[in-house]
């Protein structure tokens, strides 16, 4: 049976890593249809969170009594149960990054030496490969992670959203219903005076305004310049209208069921379109937090590039002893062979590696532009926590290559 070439292998890689990765959403998503979706008919049910993620930041949540601190070192403290992944991970990559490095003159002297048998030459690079133990799998496998464990933390934070959005809404409707009850009676629904009903009505409303911006409660949902962290830091309405709790609007898949726009809008009438920096309650914040996690994002893809070694470094070899050895072999020299249009096309692993760290910064941008404030805080923390990782294992690699280059016996023994 004909070998499988390494074209084909590699592809197929591709599409395996790639089906994984969509596996994994659609099985976090499926796990439980309704994360984040909370149903707020029954006012005096107790509404809890499900998703194991949600339950520790709130757990977090009753002891420190700041949603946006609350974030912060939950971040620190995933980062440090996390620490012997991401060093694996670390070294993973530069150990095949090191072989890389070093396969690469042998790479190019059989590519000049199979250059028209490309079934020969995928068989001596595969071998070439297995001897120098690199891992096309491996130099994948890094993002691969990061974006499960990505994905993972988002599903809790969807539901956190859902559960604080019927919270507050339930939170006010409480306050709303006594306030009635107090000026008309339990059976105030049905009060046929429409004058009692609209000053009893106004006072209601103003008993949740007083409520909701209660200084425990605004301490509880604001942090630094945003003014609610359940919502983007942007041009977003400070104090989610209806169509924005209920899902019917923006890309927020937390939502709350079982209430109708006209009871939210006399619940919260007073309260809606205030408490933002501009008119009407928008800007809930700056766009800060989606600026700084998008360039941290990019400082940390570049610092691990340099730590994998992906970018330009001086090799051992001149170029004319790398002429020399192809000559011997009677193999045309490189610029001959850019010249017979046999120019060395870059490795497809790398590329493919290359590719998908800057996938990261991308969905960074986008996860912190149009989702919560909480989830943007999230991953700034990580990505300030994982460049200070990676200056630190960038410090010590650099260590680690002086000494073994200062002895002799150590690069021999490499």
């Amino acid at each position: 049976m004909a070998r499988l070439d390494y074209a084909r292998k590699r592809r197929m890689l591709i599409y395996a890593v790639a089906l994984l990765i969509g596996v994994c959403c659609i099985v976090l998503s499926a796990c439980n249809k309704d994360a984040g979706v909370y149903d707020v008919s029954d006012k005096g049910a107790t509404l809890e969170v499900n998703h194991f993620i949600a339950k520790f930041i709130n757990i977090l949540y009753e002891g420190i009594g700041n949603i946006g601190w609350t974030v912060v070192a939950f971040t620190v403290i995933l980062k440090l149960i996390l620490s012997p992944l991401d060093i694996w991970q670390k070294l993973i990559t530069r150990k095949n990054a090191k072989a890389m490095e070093r396969m690469k003159p042998q790479l190019e002297i059989l590519q000049a030496k199979y250059g028209d048998d490309k079934q020969k030459f995928q068989q001596e690079q595969m071998a070439l490969y297995k001897r120098e133990k690199y891992s096309t799998f491996g130099a994948c496998l890094p993002t691969i992670v990061t974006l499960v464990v990505f994905f993972v933390i988002f599903a809790g934070f969807r539901e956190m959203v859902g559960w604080k959005y019927a919270n507050d809404y339930q939170d006010c409707y409480n306050v709303y219903d006594q306030a009635m009850t107090a000026e008309l009676g339990e059976d105030w629904e049905n009060e046929a005076n429409a004058e009692l009903f609209a000053a009893a009505k106004d006072k209601a409303q103003t008993a949740v305004y007083e409520f909701y911006y209660d200084d425990a409660q605004v301490e509880s949902r604001s942090f630094l310049w945003i003014k609610n962290i359940f919502v983007p830091d942007g041009w977003q309405k400070a104090v989610p209208d209806y169509l924005t709790v209920t899902g019917q609007q923006g890309m927020v898949t937390s939502r709350i069921t079982g209430v109708q726009a006209d009871e939210y809008e006399a619940v919260m009438g007073r309260v809606l379109g205030t408490g933002g920096w501009a008119k009407e309650g928008k800007w809930n914040g700056f766009l800060i937090l989606p600026i700084l996690s998008l360039a941290l994002s990019v400082i940390s893809q570049k610092l691990m590039s340099a730590a994998q070694g992906t970018g330009e470094k001086k090799e051992k070899k001149t170029l004319k002893q790398r002429i020399e050895k192809l000559k011997n072999l009677g193999a045309p020299a490189p610029a001959q062979q850019q010249a017979n249009g046999k120019e060395k096309k870059p490795d497809q692993a790398q590329a493919s590696m290359k590719m998908m760290q800057y996938m990261m910064p991308v969905i960074t941008a986008v996860f912190a532009l149009m989702y919560s404030s909480a989830f943007a805080l999230y991953m700034l923390v990580s990505s300030l926590t994982s460049t200070v990782f990676q200056l630190a294992f960038n410090l010590i690699f650099k260590i680690v290559d002086k000494k073994k280059a200062q002895n002799p016996v150590a690069k021999k023994a490499r």
